[in-house]
């Protein structure tokens, strides 16, 4: 299949009898917050294997048997039992992605360098996007714990915005399988008109549930605690025992919501969107790189992603086939593995949002 290539007489416009604003014009960039709080792996390159390996020691029963004095005649171990740990292991295979913009020589020719370094960012975003995308949708389907609007049965019944109740029993699911809270108590302070918040867990949800969120009872606004404690990019406020970042790639399933509710975004009353909102500890989720850890924090499109290569060819460096030199290219490419280490530790609530 013939490549498609980015010309200058289709697709850019030369800056003649224009006046070239410096800088050319910014793209909206998307929060992307879905690796915050993974546990990194490596895959280390020539190492014979494209499968990575994380292990988990299990916690022990506890010990309510005394131990009695020592009598007789010594042996080996006393006579005193052992137990044998249980160790987990969660394995994951590694694949390729990338993608590409060509360019043809009269590009290079009339425009300014500022082009090509926009399409360099350009390419980052979409590295940073895609990966954050196929996280969302590991995570998603690795979350076995479904909580849908006020404890109903299924999506198609979900006639409710998020509530308190719903991020109640994600937290409450949460703390009775033990996992680890994502942040630290923070304090707050008199003095700078601070709010106290409590160990929290992370939730990534849409814009469209940020604002049902806001309006739940004892919701706490980030610039509240901000002065304080290290906040997130995309974060705006904590309630419940979660603290929430936002971004526009959180998951929507159109009209999958077919019981009558007014008043919410879908395309009519009797078909309305649901969202997923994910809600998890600390090493829940394991990210992996080749040769290089994924990142683990939330960044902003078009912000460098480690185990990311950004790759330049200029026009003639392909032999025979760029003949006269006339095709570069610009690419990005990424080994790359998501994995749910333990779905106990993640719960996937699923609602509408408000039609504002």
């Amino acid at each position: 299949m013939p490549a498609l290539q980015t010309s200058l007489s289709t697709h850019v416009t030369a800056p003649v009898n224009f006046q070239l604003m410096k800088g050319l014009l910014k793209a909206a960039r998307k929060r992307l917050p879905f690796f915050n709080g993974t546990l990194q792996g490596q895959l280390e390159e020539n190492n014979g294997a494209y499968s990575v390996r994380w292990e988990r020691i299990e916690n022990l029963t506890a010990a309510t048997t005394a131990l009695g004095e020592q009598t007789g005649n010594a042996a080996f171990a006393n006579g005193r039992d052992a137990v044998r740990p249980t160790v987990t292991r969660v394995d994951a295979a590694m694949a390729k992605y990338g993608n590409a913009i060509i360019l043809n020589e009269e590009i290079d020719l009339v425009q300014v360098n500022a082009r090509a370094m926009r399409f360099l960012d350009t390419l980052g975003a979409n590295a940073g996007e895609s990966l954050n995308t196929l996280l969302r949708d590991d995570i998603i389907t690795g979350a076995t714990t479904v909580r849908y609007g006020n404890g109903v049965a299924s999506a198609a019944t979900t006639v409710t915005a998020i509530g308190a109740n719903d991020i109640k029993y994600a937290v409450n699911y949460l703390n009775r399988q033990s996992a680890m809270k994502m942040f630290p108590e923070g304090v707050g302070s008199r003095n700078i008109g601070s709010s106290p918040i409590r160990e929290s867990y992370f939730g990534i949800c849409h814009p469209d549930v940020e604002e049902d969120i806001r309006d739940i009872a004892g919701f706490v606004a980030v610039e509240q605690y901000a002065g304080y404690t290290s906040t997130l990019p995309g974060e705006f406020g904590t309630v419940g025992g979660v603290r929430f970042s936002s971004t526009e790639i959180a998951n929507i399933t159109a009209d999958e919501g077919t019981t009558s509710a007014a008043g919410f975004r879908g395309t009519s009353d009797i078909l309305n969107d649901t969202y997923d909102t994910i809600i998890y500890g600390m090493e829940a989720i394991g990210t992996v790189g080749l040769g290089e850890n994924h990142a683990k924090e939330i960044y902003e499109m078009g912000d460098r992603v480690p185990a990311v290569s950004l790759i330049k060819h200029d026009p003639g460096s392909s032999g025979v086939g760029d003949m006269y030199n006339e095709v570069g290219s610009l690419a990005w490419k990424a080994f790359y593995a998501g994995q749910v280490l333990n779905a106990n530790w993640i719960v996937n609530v699923k609602t509408l949002a408000s039609e504002l």
